[in-house]
């Protein structure tokens, strides 16, 4: 039973970091998804909900990887998505446990949350304290529609891991 547990264990978290991985190879890829030169940000609805189904260690070290893997698809200071995620991924985990019912409308909002932290974080670190001529434009046209982008993506990638969750777990259970 406990060898069997294992097994099923490692497969599934085996599996969680494929999607991952194929999640940012799809996000760093250009063309792939985007709608008027906008591309979401794959990795992050995929890692909390990950966080709200499995716990909070796995939502750490899953918010962990996908910001460090963010950070080195951008031109970001690196380490800077890496924290975010690892953050918002552990306060979504324990608000899943403790407080909020784990449904597409609580996905909703806390991907929603996270990811207008990370843009609003992004947009001020990056382009509002340096000044920049037109700024606005580049929060309208560019860090919004990502943003929304990025949140519609929430309660899609919870029923991806709710199916991989469910099935893994019932194969050792039985």
């Amino acid at each position: 039973m406990i060898r069997e547990k294992r097994i099923w264990l490692s497969i599934k978290y085996f599996l969680y970091t494929l999607i991952l991985l194929i999640l940012y190879a799809m996000q760093t890829t250009s063309g792939i998804l985007e709608i008027g030169g906008i591309r979401p940000i794959w990795v992050l609805p995929f890692a909390m909900t990950l966080a709200m189904c499995e716990g909070v260690l796995a939502g750490a070290v899953f918010g962990a990887l996908s910001g460090l893997l963010c950070d080195m698809g951008t031109q970001a200071l690196f380490g800077f998505n890496g924290f975010l995620m690892l953050c918002g991924c552990v306060a979504i985990s324990l608000l899943s446990i403790f407080l909020i019912k784990i449904n597409w409308k609580s996905a909703l909002l806390l991907g929603s949350g996270l990811a207008a932290a990370r843009a609003l974080l992004e947009f001020f670190f990056f382009y509002l304290i340096w000044g920049y001529e037109d700024i606005y434009q580049v929060f309208f046209y560019s860090v919004c529609p990502m943003f929304v982008y990025t949140a519609a993506l929430t309660p899609l990638f919870l029923l991806l891991v709710r199916h991989l969750k469910e099935t893994c777990d019932s194969q050792w259970r039985e």
